[in-house]
């Protein structure tokens, strides 16, 4: 399991002069340089502030071990509050997500520029399957594990301090996600990715340090070891227009399964993913989107210019 050092490839604030982005996004991981290394906006005592003046923005944080497969509802029960969690990050054995922040009148103009950034350079295979971006400000203790899981959005893991061991499983060869994980993970069950311990060495591990990122496919699945620092990071998100169509597809195989059939995966036939999307229109996706995002609602939602 050999490790990949994320080398210099970009200038500030991102500029892509091999073209990886387009290349590459939303098919295969890769590593990117930015700016926002050790910025003093991510400093400890700011996002102290920023957790105190967001209190209703469903952040998420938990305290205590876990491990590679450990369930995101671990550490939730009798916790820290978030701010306290944040002050006495480098003793208290956790993890903090906080969400939206995009929409915050402080972080909000830095942020959204690195989300209009990213889709500037990999151009309108993108722009144009955007349906919004978030970004998630992530804060860790030295040595903490975030568990194995995969995402329904397209992201790029952007280290701002400290540095980890971030352990990617590609597309490449058999899956790693099985079509039954998907269908539950579209459910609800965030948790659903089962983290097979023989089949680690097929991961990519990065040596993600400040001022480097990761792009991550949609549900590619991803762990993360971080070193013996504090570590803050950003997780530039993108929901997608495609990924709304396999989710609805998924949605209905899962009914499908427990009715006893064994349905065609997405992609696999044309007809049958149609008649699927028609059985559930695929902008339920986005309408069920924005009932769970209560910042969204109230702030509205970022989007790439036309």
């Amino acid at each position: 399991m050999a490790a990949v050092r994320a080398e210099s490839v970009l200038t500030p604030l991102l500029v892509d002069p091999s073209g990886q982005f387009h290349r590459h996004y939303n098919r295969e991981s890769f590593p990117f340089e930015h700016e926002l290394g050790n910025h003093p906006l991510f400093e400890l005592e700011n996002l102290v502030e920023l957790a105190r003046r967001t209190p209703g923005w469903e952040h998420y944080w938990a305290n205590g071990p876990v491990g590679v497969g450990t369930g995101w509802g671990d550490g939730t029960g009798q916790r820290y509050s978030l701010p306290d969690t944040i002050r006495n990050i480098a003793d208290n054995n956790s993890i903090v997500i906080m969400k939206h922040t995009e929409q915050d009148s402080v972080f909000g103009p830095v942020l959204q520029e690195f989300l209009a950034t990213i889709v500037g350079l990999a151009g309108e295979q993108m722009r144009a399957d955007v349906v919004l971006g978030e970004t998630l400000i992530l804060v860790t203790s030295p040595n903490r594990i975030t568990p194995y899981h995969f995402d329904a959005e397209v992201n790029f893991l952007t280290q701002v301090r400290g540095d980890k061991w971030f352990h990617v499983f590609d597309r490449k060869g058999e899956p790693h996600v099985s079509d039954e994980e998907l269908e539950t993970y579209f459910a609800g069950d965030i948790s659903s990715g089962v983290y097979r311990p023989e089949r680690e060495h097929e991961a990519t591990v990065y040596d993600l340090r400040a001022g480097y990122g990761v792009h991550v496919p949609v549900a590619t699945p991803h762990w993360v070891q971080n070193k013996d620092n504090v570590s803050v990071a950003i997780s530039v998100n993108y929901d997608l227009r495609s990924m709304y169509r396999l989710m609805q597809v998924y949605r209905v195989n899962r009914r499908l399964r427990r009715l006893g059939w064994r349905p065609t995966p997405p992609g696999v036939s044309g007809w049958r993913d149609g008649i699927k999307l028609t059985a559930g229109s695929a902008t339920a996706g986005f309408r069920s989107l924005l009932q769970r995002r209560p910042a969204a609602r109230a702030f509205g939602v970022w989007k790439p210019r036309s």
